[in-house]
């Protein structure tokens, strides 16, 4: 079988959320959100400074309508950002995100002050005000928002810069959106979109590898200067954000990256300086492919590329429901409940992954906060790195689904922990795939994609971190235009990857999406954090025995209500502000190479 014959490739029915973009539905929430938004400025004008108990009541009644309101607004977003993933050119969906920003931006204008009085009230008075059970559950939050209380602009000036974010800030990150689901690629003569064409780069042919990642460069380098503007716009907002915050003490932007995540800023420095000492396991990882592949070394267009078929084998493709079968069982064998959860994405459509004219790249996973029900999206290929993307953001899934029943408020949880559940997923299913393979080629795919995991965490991800930190700290200085952009590119990638490749990815700033969401910045280095705190996990399996998937669900349901550091030592009694943490979990990883090498040299 090949795609075009899988029938089973399953698109998202998002049916019970609403009918469609002319459902009367839609604009009866949005007219619910636009009331919960007038009841929250009409109780906030009745507050006043210092925060006193007397306006508990108050502010309780706010804290409750905001939590509720967010539901509908978090709903209606989703909604449109799903669509737009399976066609960019959706007008409807288009006008109804662009909508919502401007709601909800209206929304946090409104909230702003009785915000501002939380954050900037004396701590017996926080304390006493969160000992109210209806907003209990939001005590972590604005504890952890508190910590940054000096970086606070005075009430007017938060609601002016909400006011213009949504189409200052956003409209350059929608912008991209719409540049990158617009772009064609001609490869062998055949046009294709951004996503097809970057599932082309993963072929087991090397030419078709090399044409298709050529083909992107192309496109990019066609469309450098608008990206390089997008880019610049986005920095430079947030370069001028941080600089008005300064007023009391300078605001870092990675002090930034950090509060977001969760994480202390001496946890990410061991973390990217351990892993740069340590960074030999991924160009060992990267020769090993290279082997496999029959070259001296790969290039920037074969880091993606599938195990080669041994003489007398096959290359696999996996249809997918098969995939999901495979998924199940290796859930199963863990957390029985959790490979029922799998089959049930399956079953309700809650996955979309077949192929689309104008789909966005990439992959991830949503949630509708209405139902409480998640979403996966990708673009499915058969390929067995497909099958653990597949597994990746089932994983994603299963965090929200474990999650359910507990406040909304205490599930907004970080990147960093988000990609703990996910990697955790896929470390699960790889080792399935390679307990149970029958085959010196089974072995080899799943050895693979652990050498392709160890190459992409340990050496292309930190030089993404690499590069962002080149590009924000030059453009505080001035605007960089996209000849810079690319050599920057090509420095952040000799540091990391030195010799390991035949050359570098100049226009990488440019494809890679994660560098022009706007509403976050660093979306790189949580990836290498779960990808070894997955690991650490994991690797209490043994330790645990039973015990551990009961241990593994609370550590999931705690990943909003604390942070890294705090739930490492309450769940796994270490420090992971010591590089210690960070050496064990490398020390699985050097170990998973080794088998790869083992496997090659057989």
């Amino acid at each position: 079988m090949n795609i075009k014959n899988d029938k089973t490739i399953p698109s998202w029915d998002n049916s019970a959320i609403y009918s469609g973009f002319d459902d009367p539905a839609i604009e009866a929430d949005i007219a619910r959100i636009q009331a919960g938004t007038e009841i929250i400025a009409e109780l906030a004008a009745q507050l006043k400074e210092p925060l006193l108990s007397e306006q508990f009541e108050i502010l309780e009644e706010i804290l409750v309508t905001h939590d509720k309101t967010r539901v509908l607004l978090a709903t209606l977003f989703t909604y449109a950002s799903c669509a737009t993933s399976v066609d960019v050119t959706n007008i409807a969906a288009k006008k109804l995100s662009v909508r919502m920003g401007s709601i909800g931006s209206e929304l946090t204008q409104a909230f702003t002050l009785a915000r501002q009085l939380i954050l900037k009230t004396d701590d017996v008075t926080f304390e006493a005000l969160f000992q109210r059970s209806a907003v209990q559950p939001q005590h972590f939050h604005f504890s952890h928002e508190r910590k940054h209380s000096q970086y606070y602009l005075t009430t007017q000036e938060e609601v002016v810069l909400s006011a213009v974010q949504t189409d200052g800030l956003h409209g350059w990150g929608r912008l991209y959106s719409e540049l990158a689901g617009s772009l064609r690629c001609e490869i062998a003569g055949e046009e294709m979109g951004l996503a097809a064409a970057s599932n082309l780069v993963r072929s087991a042919d090397a030419q078709t590898r090399l044409e298709a990642w050529q083909a992107i460069q192309r496109a990019w380098k066609g469309n450098e200067i608008p990206a390089a503007a997008i880019l610049n716009a986005i920095n430079g907002w947030r370069h001028q954000e941080n600089k008005l915050r300064s007023s009391k003490e300078e605001l870092h932007y990675l002090e930034v990256s950090s509060h977001q995540q969760h994480i202390e800023r001496t946890t990410l420095s061991n973390l990217m300086d351990t892993v740069y000492q340590q960074r030999g396991i991924g160009h060992r990882a990267l020769a090993g492919m290279a082997q496999g592949l029959g070259v001296p070394k790969v290039g920037p267009q074969d880091i993606l590329a599938p195990c080669p078929v041994a003489r007398g084998s096959e290359s696999s493709y996996y249809p997918f429901d098969q995939a999901i079968d495979l998924i199940a069982k290796a859930f199963s064998g863990f957390d029985p409940e959790m490979g029922e959860f799998a089959h049930m994405m399956y079953r309700n459509n809650w996955i979309d992954a077949l192929s689309t004219e104008n789909r966005s790249t990439g992959a991830y996973c949503t949630k509708f906060a209405n139902l409480r029900q998640p979403r996966v999206f990708m673009t499915w290929d058969g390929s067995v790195g497909n099958v653990i993307t597949l597994a990746h953001e089932l994983g994603h899934a299963w965090h929200n689904w474990v999650m359910r029943d507990m406040p909304l408020a205490q599930t907004y949880y970080p990147m960093t922990l988000a990609e703990t559940a996910s990697i955790f997923a896929e470390t699960l299913v790889r080792d399935a795939l390679f307990n149970e393979a029958k085959s010196d080629q089974d072995k080899m795919e799943v050895a693979w994609q652990d050498a392709e995991g160890a190459a992409a965490f340990l050496i292309n991800i930190p030089a993404r971190f690499e590069f962002e930190k080149r590009m924000v700290e030059q453009r505080r200085q001035t605007y960089i235009p996209a000849e810079e952009l690319s050599e920057m590119m090509e420095q952040s990638w000799a540091t990391w990857y030195e010799e390991s490749l035949t050359g570098y990815d100049p226009m990488f700033w440019a494809s890679k999406l994660h560098f022009s969401i706007s509403g976050l910045s660093f979306y790189n280095y949580p990836y290498l954090f779960g990808y070894l705190f997955s690991l650490g996990i994991y690797a209490q399996k043994e330790k645990l025995g039973s015990d551990f998937k009961e241990a593994y669900r609370a550590i999931l349901r705690d990943t909003a209500v604390m942070s890294a550091e705090e739930l490492v030592q309450k769940h796994l009694d270490k420090d992971i502000e010591q590089p210690a943490f960070w050496k064990e979990s490398l020390a699985i990883v050097e170990g998973l190479v080794g088998r790869f090498e083992g496997l090659l040299n057989d």
